[in-house]
């Protein structure tokens, strides 16, 4: 066993016990990502072999196969969520630069051509302070003005 840990079972019990262990975690743990975690230390903790898992696989097809829907179903849902975050940021990437890109718009029509410092401040620059300096591009003589 890793770490030296010593076993109650009899190593012939060993791809039982590991059933038994996936089994109670399955029955007693509702949150996906403990799961997850307990079933990893479980599986360091047991160290099957490549043949006691072909054995675990035989012996419990139902475990094997609620464990794998459970996996599926876990990366599904982090999937959705990655996705959903993905979307958000890039929404509100692209409203920023929008909102950037109008700014630009509006100081070179009011000031002429921008110089590169200012083009890269106002492309940098968050939601909030975007709003400002286009607010203040109406009243504003200088582009320092905007800018202040």
């Amino acid at each position: 066993m890793p770490n030296g840990y010593s076993v109650a079972y009899s190593p012939k019990d060993k791809v039982d016990v590991y059933a038994h262990a996936v089994r109670g975690l399955t029955d007693l743990e509702p949150d996906p990502e403990r799961r997850l975690k307990y079933l990893d230390f479980i599986d360091i903790y047991a160290a099957l072999d490549e043949n006691e898992r072909i054995v675990y696989r035989q012996r419990y097809p139902e475990e094997v196969a609620e464990m794998t829907r459970f996996a599926e179903r876990f990366i599904q849902q982090g999937l959705e969520q990655g996705l959903k975050q993905g979307l958000e940021k890039g929404r509100q990437e692209g409203i920023g630069l929008g909102e950037a890109r109008a700014l630009m718009r509006q100081l070179t029509l009011k000031f002429g051509p921008l110089p590169e410092a200012v083009r890269t401040r106002v492309e940098s620059a968050d939601a909030d302070t975007l709003l400002l300096w286009s607010d203040r591009v109406l009243g504003a003589e200088t582009l320092d003005e905007v800018r202040q």
